[in-house]
């Protein structure tokens, strides 16, 4: 071990050759004055436990054991932040997240791990100081990560640094020179893929044990942490037929109900009771084992699925848009659609469904009937058929058209 002053009050108690990098956590090594017992005040305490994680790299440790030897003098908490204390990355990300706490902050872990060019080399993004953090350093991270991933990370960070400007962390965000935006996001293509015709069929023959998951999906268009999460007290009968999500399982963090359709009872008294034919407790989950004990992923087991029905580029996620977008093609006003799909506001709706083209012809129809470019259709007519005995394709397309215009008036009658 190297003689305690040239290591700037940080050491460790190992006896690795390459102590500099080895994971043995860091120390600190700092005497100053007598205390009213007269004996040398002396801070020995682990560096790692201080500031609640492990410095890569022997630099690192040398700036954290200053900032901590400093709160120490001063009576604070290491782990806290004070303007002069010059913090990392890291440190602004777990400042940001433990005043701004959010379930699916998983990123944080990714982002410090991921390599960006320093004036010293390549360095873990987490341990880079953040008022050396340039626009280019950030387009450099961008490169690193997937474009989705790419944009949810920098908007996290964009969001931690302006928080840090306006508690006095940090003079400027680098996402900004003066009042013009320097940083930007990428631009995102909407998936738009819906299940074709014998997609779904051929989804459910080979879904498995996924099956009932995967009707619930697409009548209920919830996400999958949603439906995995669902217990049975959240299913409810009366007054009315309807699942209940709490705020605390949902993304935009809002109560939210959804109306069980008639195919997804079939699929919630089928899963009802467990194999000795005992009905599972209501903190049983509904889409869990076969005893109701919670099924945390269905990764595997989806692709597995897709693969066997020979299914390409077919996400989970999509079939909450196939089933917001039969809705809207079934004529359901968009502003329930919102309230069913749980979005903050109507236009992420409207942009986050696929309506199918099929019925695009028959609107053109009623449009052009409407103005009196064509004769309509009567109902005697689209009954009996324009030879008095078989429905002719003409026909066939006036009921359909009758069949909408039904759909878009409503129901005249109200079930209990």
């Amino acid at each position: 071990m190297p003689a305690p002053s040239k290591t700037e009050n940080v050491r460790k108690r190992c006896d690795c050759a390459k102590w500099k990098t080895c994971e043995h956590p860091w120390y600190l090594d700092y005497q100053r004055g007598k205390d009213h017992r007269c004996k040398p005040v002396r801070y020995r305490d682990n560096l790692d436990k201080l500031i609640d994680r492990h410095c890569s790299d022997f630099a690192s440790a040398k700036d954290e054991a200053r900032r901590a030897i400093t709160a120490k003098l001063e009576g604070r908490d290491p782990r806290g932040l004070v303007p002069t204390d010059e913090p990392t990355v890291a440190d602004l990300l777990a400042a940001f997240t433990a005043e701004k706490p959010r379930n699916n902050r998983w990123q944080v872990g990714r982002i410090n791990a991921t390599n960006v060019p320093t004036p010293d080399g390549l360095r873990a993004f987490g341990n880079v100081r953040a008022h050396i953090v340039t626009p280019d350093t950030l387009k450099a991270f961008r490169l690193q990560r997937p474009l989705v991933a790419g944009n949810r990370d920098l908007a996290l960070l964009r969001a931690t640094f302006n928080w840090a400007v306006l508690r006095g962390f940090l003079p400027r965000s680098p996402f900004r020179i003066g009042d013009v935006p320097a940083v930007r996001l990428a631009r995102e293509e909407a998936r738009t893929r819906r299940l074709q015709a014998g997609e779904d069929a051929r989804l459910l023959d080979a879904a498995g044990s996924l099956r009932g998951l995967i009707l619930a999906a697409v009548e209920t268009g919830c996400r999958v942490g949603e439906l995995l999460s669902l217990q049975w007290h959240q299913v409810r009968f009366s007054p009315r037929a309807e699942i209940f999500l709490p705020a605390q399982k949902t993304k935009a963090k809002r109560d939210r109900r959804v109306p069980i359709s008639t195919e997804l009872r079939k699929v919630l008294d089928a899963r009802r009771s467990d194999p000795a034919g005992e009905f599972i407790p209501a903190d049983g989950y509904v889409f869990g084992d076969e005893i109701g004990r919670q099924r945390h992923s269905v990764k595997t087991a989806w692709r597995l699925t897709c693969q066997r029905a020979n299914l390409t580029d077919l996400h989970f996620h999509d079939l909450r848009r196939e089933a917001g977008s039969r809705w809207m093609d079934a004529g359901i006003p968009l502003a329930t659609i919102q309230r069913w799909l749980g979005h903050a506001n109507i236009a992420q709706t409207s942009t986050y469904l696929g309506a199918s083209h099929g019925a695009d012809e028959l609107d053109m129809r009623m449009f052009e009937e409407r103005i009196g470019r064509i004769a309509l259709v009567t109902h005697s007519d689209a009954k009996c058929g324009t030879k008095g005995s078989e429905p002719t394709s003409t026909d066939t397309a006036a009921n359909e058209i009758a069949q909408q215009n039904a759909i878009k008036q409503g129901p005249t009658d109200v079930v209990h």
